[in-house]
């Protein structure tokens, strides 16, 4: 199995490759010793602060974390234990006014990006002087142990969020509530 920290600069380097990473975290649990690596990113070019990002995250338990401390001749493939890696993906769409119709903009996404399977949460903001809520696209890819040192599937999937952020920044870069934003700096 791929050490932790082998996975991270992979995915570095394909993100690196499509998207900005502006923020990069390590969390280890105290008591099981899981970590977990996060990464937030953004499209080239944008400005701070960023309306439109995304945080990819995956995590290995205390057994992976073990199992890379095992020498490379150990016969892996003899473990019942799963030993895939689970990548997230959460985009944080724009603070909106007036868009329309965000389920239709969901549905574009999964049109053109099938494999992804989005699903969107909606997070009401509270307290605001009008009702508005915050939106997020959520997927995941489930990547097996033989494929974590497979260059191009990384780049793949960077090249693909890369698409999606477009697409969304394409089609609500006209509805972003830039006072929300200058706010917040």
């Amino acid at each position: 199995m791929t050490r932790f920290e082998e996975v991270q600069m992979k995915i570095a380097e394909s993100a690196k490759s499509y998207l900005e990473i502006f923020n990069m975290q390590v969390f280890i649990e105290q008591f099981t010793l899981d970590r977990e690596s996060r990464f937030s990113l953004v499209l080239p070019n944008m400005e701070p602060p960023y309306a439109l990002t995304a945080t990819v995250s995956f995590t290995y338990d205390a057994f992976q974390t073990g199992m890379t401390l095992y020498e490379d001749d150990t016969d892996e493939n003899s473990m019942d234990a799963d030993t895939s890696l689970e990548l997230e993906f959460e985009i944080k769409l724009p603070i909106m006014e007036d868009y329309t119709d965000i389920e239709a903009l969901l549905a574009e996404v999964e049109e053109e990006y099938p494999d992804t399977q989005p699903v969107l949460f909606a997070k009401e903001i509270i307290p605001s002087e009008q009702p508005s809520k915050e939106y997020e696209i959520s997927y995941v890819y489930d990547i097996e142990a033989n494929d974590l040192d497979d260059d191009k599937l990384f780049d793949q999937i960077f090249e693909e969020l890369k698409g999606i952020l477009e697409l969304i920044h394409k089609r609500t870069r006209d509805y972003i509530d830039l006072s929300w934003y200058s706010s917040e700096e």
